[in-house]
């Protein structure tokens, strides 16, 4: 009795073991795929995919990769019905450089320490002459905001840079306020910049 369970457990182990490998080499195989797509699409540049993962709810093999060339992060998938591959190197990239242009002109500014966060972006892929969709500033507790709003489109201005949103959100007495503008309204003053403050939460 002892050695048939033994034999009928080593028979479900060894079962066990031929699934994870052969879902093993399956992957691998993805993950093949997914590099010979990298290398046709961006043939100048070098990839590291790592291992390929499934996703059953959305219906897909997903796998993270690193452009060794500008250490850029971003999925890359296959859909189980259709077998295309989709990638989102251009787009993550792009956001990089938007939002290291925004922040970079906030670096040793006046009014740098006022700023918590700062993000920008657009559905255009990013160039020195791109406008910026939305550009996102959180400000601190303690900033006049009205004052840094201003100084920043003033800063925008004279970075050459383009927003046709500039967002501006804050807390104060256990509300969030928010000041929307756009880098065309630097001519206003700080009362009409009051005027344009409202509280979201």
């Amino acid at each position: 009795m002892l050695t048939k369970r033994m034999t009928v457990i080593t028979g479900m182990i060894g079962i066990f073991l031929v699934l994870v490998l052969t879902a093993f080499i399956y992957l691998m195989g993805i993950r093949g795929e997914f590099k010979k797509y990298l290398h046709e699409t961006y043939s100048e540049l070098t990839f590291s995919v790592g291992f390929t993962r499934i996703d059953p709810i959305y219906g897909k093999f997903y796998a993270n990769v690193t452009c060794l060339n500008d250490y850029t992060s971003f999925p890359i998938s296959k859909t189980f019905k259709t077998k295309e591959i989709h990638e989102d190197y251009i787009q993550y990239k792009s956001t990089i450089q938007y939002n290291t242009r925004i922040k970079e002109i906030f670096y040793g500014s006046k009014i740098e320490r006022y700023i918590k966060n700062v993000t920008g972006g657009s559905k255009t892929p990013f160039e020195e002459s791109a406008i910026y969709d939305q550009i996102n500033i959180h400000l601190s507790d303690d900033a006049e905001q009205k004052n840094i709003a201003k100084e920043t489109l003033h800063m925008l201005k004279e970075n050459n840079i383009s927003a046709r949103l500039v967002i501006f959100t804050y807390e104060k007495d256990k509300h969030v306020y928010e000041i929307r503008l756009s880098s065309d309204d630097n001519y206003l003053t700080e009362k009409e910049i009051e005027a344009r403050v409202r509280m979201i939460k």
